[in-house]
């Protein structure tokens, strides 16, 4: 399936740019964009806090990705007046904005059946007895029940539609992941 998008590029090098941006990299260029200036300790702490999204919030992760993106001139810096510590705070460049503007209204095959290490997993449950497979998709479910309770409490203390409205869908895949698992264990416990 060929990427649709509502927001079509410019140019060829627009569409290139945007094309070659990771998940992660498009996640952080569009905090940018949303919230700048923002300094990118800012976008790692919403990164790291957020139970909605999966991506890596990391030191690791998000000062590599700012580099490149302010290489690639989808991001600049400024410095933060009088700070002992250098540090800068970011903003997107036109072509930025433009960018992440692509990624959000841009649907791809990647969009439609992400990455599940759950279901990875069980497509190698061979590899387990009966009692082993059980035991993970107990074990699974209880960690869904308390992600989801996580999901719940970090929506009830911060407002503000989008976030809402993402909750809401993490909740939903989160109890439709659950409700998955307590069908795959009733159909290994019936085998």
């Amino acid at each position: 399936m060929k990427a649709s998008t509502l927001c079509e590029p410019a140019t060829a090098a627009e569409a290139e740019t945007a094309a070659a941006l990771t998940e992660l990299e498009a996640h952080v260029l569009a905090q940018i964009a949303v919230h700048q200036p923002i300094s990118a300790y800012d976008v790692m702490k919403a990164l790291a806090r957020s139970p909605v999204s999966s991506l890596s919030g990391s030191t690791g992760a998000i000062y590599p990705i700012v580099k490149r993106l302010r290489e690639r001139k989808l991001v600049e810096s400024a410095p933060v007046k009088d700070s002992p510590r250098r540090a800068e705070v970011l903003s997107c460049t036109p072509a930025g904005r433009a960018a992440a503007a692509r990624w959000v209204g841009s649907v791809s095959e990647a969009d439609l059946l992400p990455h599940d290490p759950l279901r990875s997993k069980i497509l190698f449950f061979g590899l387990l007895t009966k009692q082993e497979q059980m035991r993970f998709l107990l074990e699974a479910s209880r960690a869904l029940e308390g992600k989801l309770d996580e999901i719940e409490t970090y929506a009830r203390a911060h407002e503000g539609l989008n976030l809402e409205l993402a909750s809401a869908g993490a909740i939903a895949g989160t109890k439709a992941r659950r409700r998955w698992l307590q069908d795959v264990l009733l159909e290994i416990s019936q085998s």
